[in-house]
């Protein structure tokens, strides 16, 4: 019976200290190794230039346009493909030419109308809404069940509570009117009977011009003319009545002009 091989795993490996310092001998040897290049050739002191090229030569374009568009992915198609093409329903897209989904969104007079309408109706909404909440006859406007089963009546009669609105703001604005002009009859009235001169303003305080502090003279260069004062009076009058108007409270204001012209 031959003897049995004792196994690896149970002979005795030796201390710690002795296997750590073998394998740190092994890569000592292994760092300290010198490098070596795989030719063994001299390095060239200068560095490569490659060869300037006669001419530039573009390799992403042709030389010249192409005069045919490219067809992807496939040659040209034909026409009988482009007219199916047109008539072919595609998933997320605009629909076929002549279906009606093509005509309604493409109908320029359609949108047209429809955008009106809409702002139209609004705009009539917020004036009936306005003036039911506005008016002094709100007690007289009928219900609006009404509409339903008397369309006309109740048309007719809305109608008619708009011309008393419309008169009653009328008069209301007149007597307005009337009551400011009385008070700046009364308020001239009042200066002619206390003496004021009319032009002063609060107190008196305001800026006279030249021609307040001079009088009736006309001022050239340190020489002072006199000039009628009749002459003086009229020309004012008749500049001032064509670039001034005269407010509510008496006041002249200047004409605003639009562009110069109206």
């Amino acid at each position: 019976m031959s003897p049995m091989p004792i196994p690896r795993f149970l002979l005795p490996r030796g201390s710690l200290y002795l296997r750590d310092a073998a394998t740190r001998q092994a890569i000592g040897r292994f760092i300290a190794a010198p490098s070596r290049n795989a030719s063994s050739s001299a390095q060239p002191s200068k560095p490569l230039v490659l060869e300037k090229p006669a001419r530039f030569n573009p390799p992403s374009h042709a030389s010249r346009p192409r005069t045919k568009p490219r067809a992807y992915p496939g040659p040209a198609l034909s026409e009988e493909v482009r007219q199916e093409q047109k008539t072919k329903k595609y998933p997320n897209m605009m629909p076929p030419e002549g279906s009606f989904m093509h005509s309604f969104l493409t109908n320029k007079l359609l949108h047209t109308w429809i955008t009106l309408g809409t702002l139209f109706s609004l705009a009539g909404f917020v004036f009936v809404k306005n003036f039911t909440t506005t008016t002094v006859y709100k007690d007289m406007l009928p219900e609006n069940r009404e509409f339903y089963s008397h369309p006309f009546r109740f048309l007719s009669t809305y109608f008619e509570v708009y011309k008393l609105q419309v008169a009653y703001t009328s008069a209301e604005t007149a007597d307005r009117r009337r009551r400011k002009v009385e008070d700046v009859q009364k308020r001239n009235e009042y200066r002619k009977a206390h003496g004021l001169d009319q032009s002063q303003g609060l107190g008196g305080w305001t800026a006279k011009t030249d021609t307040e502090n001079i009088g009736p003279a006309l001022n050239t260069d340190g020489v002072v003319t006199a000039v009628a004062p009749a002459a003086v009076a009229e020309a004012a009058s008749r500049e001032g009545e064509q670039e001034t108007y005269t407010d509510f409270e008496g006041r002249k204001k200047p004409i605003k002009k639009w562009l110069g012209i109206w």
